[in-house]
């Protein structure tokens, strides 16, 4: 990594730190009514950030104030840097091999991403990235727009250097905009044994859901004769709004699912039942434009409440188990935490992130941005997913010795749904 010297002095750092404790103190959310207190824990750390000699000193003093609180979608970088972890950049996780010393193994490898595509599968080891050795605890991080050297142990024990071919930039992207992102198969679907429907949903894409809407009414119709369906959540990336629809494929009826609040709804006291409501995603070009009129022009505050669309009977209601473990967050946690509130799903596997906060970036000056969680999510019924995620109704571990030779959580997930009463 190259090391860049600050161009600015103590006063424009400091004015920087002024911004950022602004917009902490009006634009970011709190939990449970508590508010952090952000001017106080960065007076006690303004020396050390005003002090530091380089860009990365500068982004790694700040970040260290801003984890204090405790917050998911909470980050403070600069645009020429664009880096993200492995589950962005390449559309994989890891879990720590158990072992002296541990080591990083791919645990969900979403199809359509660039590790699938480089030939990776979970159960491989990461032995070295762009020529450096990684270990457990540090993970390894990836730069958007330039292809990573990874040196990989097979579940065969043999070693192969792979390319994984990341997208690239448009030259025409005005500087500091949307760095490329990868994004994988957005929905996968087959048949297992017993005629049991297999769902894999990586991600909710979209700004107005209609395309993730359109990809899982095709998964589902390409298995008319289901009547038990494993949704497998494992390793989402999260979204947003296109969550709807498969929350609303979980019941026949209109069902209150939760609502998203930002700091200007909180000030204002606003309750949720005066919330704007979501209860139908777009379906003609004249949808989508009555929705940016209504949420861009008319509601623009994120402050929602989300109703499912009333989608009627399907077969295999009552006979559906969900997938989920410590890599589920963001949209797939408000999904898992709807069909546990409600028991529309068996939830099978572990523990889910408890990053469900809703985040935005803020440019503070020099090309340096933040990032805070500008909205929270809330259950109908007064449930907290941020911090505490959703637990399983049946806790199944994964066995980092076996290396993924056999998958045990969606082996008792078909087990289960095969049975006669699962919920």
């Amino acid at each position: 990594m190259s090391v860049t010297t600050l161009p600015f002095d103590r006063t424009r750092a400091e004015g920087m730190v002024s911004k950022i404790i602004h917009l902490m103190e009006t634009k970011c959310i709190s939990l449970n009514g508590a508010h952090h207190n952000w001017r106080g824990m960065f007076a006690a750390s303004l020396d050390d950030i005003c002090s530091s000699r380089t860009q990365q000193e500068f982004e790694g003093r700040v970040s260290e104030v801003l984890s204090r609180g405790g917050l998911s979608h909470v980050a403070f970088f600069h645009e020429s840097g664009q880096r993200a972890p492995a589950r962005y950049a390449i559309n994989a996780t890891f879990m720590a091999r158990d072992e002296a010393p541990p080591r990083w193994m791919f645990q969900d490898v979403h199809e359509g991403g660039p590790a699938h595509a480089a030939g990776i599968r979970p159960g491989d080891i990461l032995v070295k990235a762009d020529g450096q050795q990684v270990r457990p605890p540090t993970m390894p991080p990836f730069s958007l727009g330039v292809d990573a050297e990874l040196l990989v142990e097979g579940v065969d024990g043999r070693m192969r250097c792979v390319t994984v071919v990341l997208p690239k930039a448009d030259p025409s992207r005005r500087k500091g905009g949307t760095p490329p992102m990868a994004q994988p198969t957005a929905v996968t679907a087959r048949l297992l044994e017993g005629g049991v429907g297999y769902l894999k949903v990586a991600f909710f894409p979209g700004a107005n859901g209609q395309r993730f809407a359109r990809e899982l009414d095709a998964a589902l119709a390409s298995m008319p004769t289901r009547d038990r369906l494993i949704v497998d959540l494992r390793g989402n990336l999260g979204g947003f709004v296109g969550s709807l629809r498969l929350m609303s494929y979980l019941t026949p009826d209109r069902v209150p699912i939760g609502y998203s609040m930002t700091r200007a709804g909180q000030d204002r006291g606003l309750r949720k039942e005066q919330l704007v409501c979501l209860d139908r995603l777009p379906a003609t070009t004249l949808d989508t434009l009555k929705m940016a009129l209504r949420f861009k022009v008319l509601h623009r505050d994120r402050s929602v409440r989300l109703t499912t669309e009333g989608l009627g009977p399907k077969p295999f209601h009552g006979r559906v188990v969900m997938l989920i473990n410590e890599h589920t967050s963001s949209a797939a946690e408000m999904v898992a935490a709807f069909a546990s509130e409600h028991r529309l799903a068996t939830l099978v596997g572990t523990r889910t992130s408890g990053q469900v906060l809703g985040g935005a970036n803020f440019a503070v000056g020099d090309g340096f941005f933040v990032r805070l969680p500008a909205a929270g999510w809330h259950t109908w019924r007064g449930g907290m997913v941020e911090g505490v995620g959703v637990a399983p109704d049946i806790c199944v571990q994964v066995d980092a010795g076996n290396r993924f030779r056999t998958d045990p959580q969606l082996a008792a997930a078909h087990r289960i749904v095969r049975a006669e009463q699962i919920v």
